[in-house]
């Protein structure tokens, strides 16, 4: 979390841990996972809890999380913080997620608007991240696959300097996975944010001589 001793060690025990007992698992269907998903993070939640705690150098870090399984003809999408996660097929570039800041609680209870809360002093102020509090609620959200997707998944240095249109310009281009990311960042970087970047593509194409998946 940006502004918070060792944000870079909290991320990096979420995102280890979680991933490698996710390379053991096995599902039946979208279910499952997202059970899997809340019990996991969680736990990965204590754990950071416990640490920041004990060792007054790592007092107060934290991480915000977002995460994208797909099984069958489904796509779950779990988030924690302010980290976000788009869609994009023929019909638009969607937010998925919601933020979990101060902000955008006003505007969810409409005390304030969708521009107020994008200029509010508090944008940045989070309302749930891993290991802050010992018990965590982790917002699921569960899609159906289209024939032609992309998905993104970043931190909130990108979409602090890298608006709704923009995003959806820079994915709907030609160019490949690795340039459109590199797009992003650069695009980011150039409007002034200062806070670390990091973006995740995923990409399914039906009608393509692409075979699979491109994924960065």
């Amino acid at each position: 979390m940006g502004g918070h001793k060792a944000g870079d060690v909290a991320s990096e025990m979420a995102v280890l841990q979680i991933g490698n007992q996710w390379q053991e698992t096995s599902f039946e269907n979208s279910l499952e996972i997202s059970k899997w998903l809340d019990e996991h993070i969680n736990i990965e939640n204590r754990r950071i809890y416990r640490v920041a705690n004990n060792y007054k150098d790592l007092d107060g870090m934290g991480t915000t999380i977002v995460a994208a399984a797909f099984i069958n003809d489904e796509i779950i999408i779990g988030n924690v913080g302010d980290s976000r996660a788009y869609f994009l097929n023929d019909e638009g570039l969607s937010l998925i997620t919601t933020d979990h800041t101060f902000a955008n609680e006003l505007r969810l209870k409409g005390e304030i608007t969708k521009e107020e809360a994008e200029k509010h002093h508090q944008r940045h102020t989070l309302t749930r991240s891993l290991g802050v509090f010992n018990k965590l609620t982790i917002d699921f959200f569960f899609l159906k696959q289209t024939d032609d997707f992309l998905i993104m998944l970043c931190s909130d240095g990108l979409t602090n300097g890298v608006n709704h249109t923009l995003l959806e310009k820079v994915l709907r281009s030609q160019n490949t996975m690795y340039n459109k990311a590199e797009s992003l960042t650069e695009a980011a970087l150039e409007n002034g944010s200062t806070d670390n970047i990091t973006l995740c593509l995923i990409e399914k194409r039906e009608h393509s001589n692409t075979k699979g998946k491109e994924g960065i």
